[in-house]
């Protein structure tokens, strides 16, 4: 396990080697500023004084400032800055979940098919190019599964003071990664331990209490302590998650499909109102369809049926003769069916907290077609072959994979200014046909003193306050949907009128 862990976490540093990811979705800009916050040693931010300036997506400045998301993703990449970078927590990341899936399998097959499975998986496409090499996850809420239903695997055959403990972390970590698919994939095993306590109290009724249900309960009251504190501490409320503040604060698109929408948010800014109004709402409409979001959800999948591992689907009539296979395959389907209730985007990380369960059932099918005959096991040994070949050309391609431009646009201006001297305020502008997905306002959790801040123009009297209260740095204007690329120009002093053009001072300098 630990190697296969490490397996896992080696690879992922690889890839990350040859390129350094960069933030290119919003998610992934916001799960950084809870990074950010978290290494700095705190749980949120205080409301900035200009907040207005600095709204973004997926973040909350009312009643502190901090990410919407739940916080495990961003104590991981906080692991990985205060290791040099944030990347560093997903390769860390992946390598758990990984060790976490080698631990499930040993629970459900042999342990050499265990070992394949752990390669499988620290050699899959999506896991090390898609979670691997990003800031929003998918990794974590896989890990959380797999320790999930690997200690049922143990629970099943008797009461282990060990594996209630781990189903106790694992509900922990589901609870703050993901939690609606997480509490969605809790329910099939609480349902079997609760039938398996019940027939087994008569025999040994009191040892599943000591060595399960009770150590469990005070593990549970644990974290569920610690979720309400830290919703305390970031929204006021210890019942009451950043999540649903956001959503309150900015769109009107309810958080399930059955729900009816909210009365539309005042927006301060453009970009802001179409993302929610027109794209978010968009999701919400189509998922309304059942068919629509059937689709969606089914086109979940292939994201872990790699076009090898999956011909061992052709074995599902053998596969789930097996009571255990049985059950992971109602799992799967129940986790799949509660992903037609999100008016979202489905995405791959929505199906992560069954994961493990979906190799497993690839696993079984391994198994089934080397049971059968030599040529069985030509087969099983040419699907494998083939996993780590899409792999290996993936890994070589991965260097010449295109970025959006906008995101390295951004990531070259960041840099360069990082490296100006004193401290810049950047005021970005945007036309009138910018998409909302490339956005360039993104801080650090602690604003007043980061080198470079970027601030939304709003009116110009707002706009001359914030210049005010950032005297001591040198402005600049972005025209983010300047073609053939961005332009960044020194604005003018504070002093000259604010609808001055740039290049009316001398000072003005210029990049694209």
């Amino acid at each position: 396990m630990l190697y296969s862990g490490l397996l896992g976490a080696v690879v992922a540093a690889a890839i990350s080697a040859v390129r350094l990811p960069v933030p290119r979705v919003h998610d992934e800009f916001s799960l950084l500023l809870a990074a950010d916050t978290f290494a700095s040693g705190r749980l949120t931010n205080p409301t900035h004084p200009l907040w207005q300036h600095f709204e973004t997506f997926h973040v909350i400045h009312e009643p502190s400032y901090a990410s919407k998301y739940p916080p495990l993703q961003g104590v991981m990449l906080a692991l990985g800055q205060l290791a040099g970078h944030p990347i560093v927590g997903s390769w860390l990341a992946t390598g758990l979940a990984v060790a976490a899936c080698c631990w499930m399998f040993q629970g459900w097959l042999p342990g050499r098919w265990a070992l394949v499975g752990a390669c499988a998986v620290a050699l899959h496409h999506g896991i090390q190019f898609y979670w691997g090499q990003s800031y929003w996850g998918g990794a974590v809420p896989m890990a959380g599964g797999a320790l999930l239903y690997g200690a049922w695997g143990r629970l099943r055959r008797g009461p282990r003071l060990n594996a209630a403990l781990l189903m106790a972390l694992s509900v922990g970590i589901l609870a703050n990664s993901r939690p609606f698919e997480g509490m969605v994939a809790c329910v099939p095993v609480g349902a079997a331990l609760l039938v398996h306590w019940i027939s087994a109290r008569k025999a040994n009724g009191r040892v599943w209490f000591r060595d399960v249900v009770a150590p469990a309960a005070i593990a549970l009251a644990i974290v569920g302590s610690a979720m309400a504190y830290y919703n305390d501490r970031v929204t006021g409320d210890a019942l009451r998650l950043p999540y649903q503040v956001h959503e309150e604060t900015y769109s009107d698109t309810p958080l399930f499909v059955w729900q009816d929408p909210r009365p539309k948010p005042v927006y301060r800014h453009a970009a802001i109102r179409d993302f929610y109004a027109d794209w978010v709402h968009g999701w919400y409409t189509d998922q309304k369809s059942t068919a629509s979001a059937a689709v969606n959800s089914a086109a979940l999948l292939p994201f872990f049926l790699s076009p090898f591992l999956a011909v061992t689907m052709v074995m599902l009539p053998w596969i789930a003769r097996s009571p255990k296979m049985r059950f992971a395959l109602a799992a799967v389907g129940i986790v799949l069916v509660a992903t037609l209730a999100i008016p979202w985007e489905p995405r791959a990380h929505f199906l992560a907290p069954v994961g493990s369960l979906l190799f497993l059932l690839m696993l079984q099918g391994l198994r089934q077609l080397y049971q059968s005959r030599r040529v069985g096991r030509m087969v099983v040994w040419g699907i494998l072959a083939g996993h780590a070949t899409l792999f290996t050309v993936a890994a070589l391609r991965y260097p010449n994979v295109e970025l959006p431009a906008w995101s390295t646009a951004r990531m070259r201006i960041s840099e360069r200014l990082e490296a100006e001297p004193g401290k810049q305020l950047v005021l970005v502008q945007y036309g009138r046909d910018h998409s909302p997905h490339e956005e360039w306002v993104w801080n650090a959790a602690d604003i007043d003193a980061a080198q470079v801040v970027w601030a939304r123009t709003t009116s110009d009297g707002a706009t001359q306050q914030l210049r005010a209260y950032f005297s001591d740095r040198r402005t600049w204007i972005l025209d983010a949907d300047a073609r053939p690329a961005p332009l960044l120009e020194l604005a003018p002093r504070a002093q000259d009128h604010p609808s001055a053009q740039p290049s009316a001072h001398p000072q003005n300098r210029s990049w694209r």
